[in-house]
């Protein structure tokens, strides 16, 4: 997934938004900028298995957003909330979600804070 910011608007940018939720007890960030929407109490219109894992899919308008674990792991109940994230590659756009048990208020860091967080992941 990409939550980069293009290099020419990176440099316009102080400080960015992080929208950060727990799901299993471990607490999950994601730039503003990549969440589309939170739906609380969602609910599952089917269930798949996709690639070997037991996914919720959730239809809103013409979309149908998979509800995905972070973690790789079967989803065996509804979340209270989903965590909607759009993604693109190209010209093509799409939504998943992640499941979240709790929703913590935003937080502001500075553009290098947020790039310290994200080198310490790799």
């Amino acid at each position: 997934m990409t939550t980069a910011i293009p290099t020419i608007v990176e440099t316009l940018i102080d400080n960015i938004k992080i929208e950060q939720f727990w799901w299993d007890g471990v607490q999950i960030k994601m730039p503003f900028h990549c969440v589309y929407a939170c739906i609380p109490n969602p609910v599952a219109d089917e269930w798949k298995v996709i690639n070997g894992i037991k996914v919720p899919l959730i239809n809103v308008d013409k979309y149908t957003i998979p509800l995905w674990d972070p973690f790789h792991q079967d989803i065996h109940k509804m979340p209270n909330h989903a965590v909607v994230i759009s993604h693109h590659k190209g010209n093509q756009f799409g939504l998943f979600a992640y499941p979240a048990d709790h929703i913590d208020e935003p937080i502001l860091l500075s553009w290098s804070e947020w790039l310290q967080t994200q080198s310490s992941l790799q």
